[in-house]
């Protein structure tokens, strides 16, 4: 079988994969955003040892790093990636005024949730930040919210002050702090609810398009949404789903 490296470089983490249609496996998520030659190669050398390599695709919102993974993908597997921009045939249209705006990673993520799961449909990604992004049925990829991710409301409040320390964003949450990393973790993770229920609320009332079909993804999802009262697709693939589905449709074009 012929497998496709998918790569999507964030701020916070790099995650790859080798994709066959809808199929992934070899699921990695590193930390980091990766520019270093040699950490590219090995990476890619472990990802792919044993399987038929037809091409690659990435998707980076990290600009520095592109060039490092364009260059070691294209060594690696003999021929160009597919770089995700507005331009490709991505299964949905999109009517959202600058599209050359629009990060790779939401694009991938847009494409993946209206094959995966049909449209009208939301998509929330919990990285460095919280983004949202709104698949109509009737007009596409219309637009979106962009809020301080987790790691940025915590982190900022450790840079910021004297006494308050930088936490960790998982396990369980306390019902009352009892002590400051516990008050930190109970204020991020209950306040993240209010901010994902009155963003989504917002956005489902301005499309006026009825039920809406809701996704999560990216490294904070699971935590972040943990009893949370809203029907989430919980996909942490969904990224690089998208990237797969994207290189299909631009197939013909390589």
């Amino acid at each position: 079988m012929d497998w496709v490296v998918v790569v999507d470089v964030g701020n916070t983490s790099t995650s790859l994969g080798l994709a066959h249609g809808e199929k992934l496996k070899r699921f990695q998520r590193l930390d980091g955003s990766l520019v270093k030659k040699s950490e590219i190669v090995a990476v890619l050398k472990e990802l792919s040892k044993g399987h038929s390599i037809v091409g690659s695709v990435l998707c980076s919102v990290v600009p520095a790093a592109n060039m490092a993974w364009v260059t070691q993908l294209r060594k690696a597997f003999k021929s160009y990636p597919l770089v995700v921009n507005h331009r490709l045939e991505l299964g949905i249209d999109i009517t959202y005024p600058k599209p050359a705006s629009i990060g790779a990673d939401r694009l991938a993520n847009a494409s993946g949730a209206a094959y995966k799961y049909g449209t009208p449909v939301i998509v929330a990604d919990f990285g460095t930040a919280l983004t949202f992004d709104v698949i109509s049925k009737t007009k596409g990829y219309v637009g979106g919210a962009i809020a301080p991710g987790l790691p940025l409301m915590t982190d900022y409040l450790a840079d910021k002050t004297a006494l308050l320390p930088h936490i960790q964003l998982k396990g369980s949450c306390p019902a009352m702090g009892r002590s400051t990393e516990g008050a930190m973790k109970l204020g991020a993770k209950v306040g993240y609810r209010g901010i994902v229920r009155e963003i989504v609320n917002h956005l489902t009332k301005t499309m006026g398009e009825g039920e809406v079909t809701l996704c999560a993804t990216g490294g904070y999802a699971k935590w972040a949404l943990a009893e949370l009262d809203m029907d989430f697709h919980f996909d942490p693939k969904l990224t690089l789903y998208g990237l797969s589905r994207i290189y299909d449709l631009n197939r013909s074009n390589r």
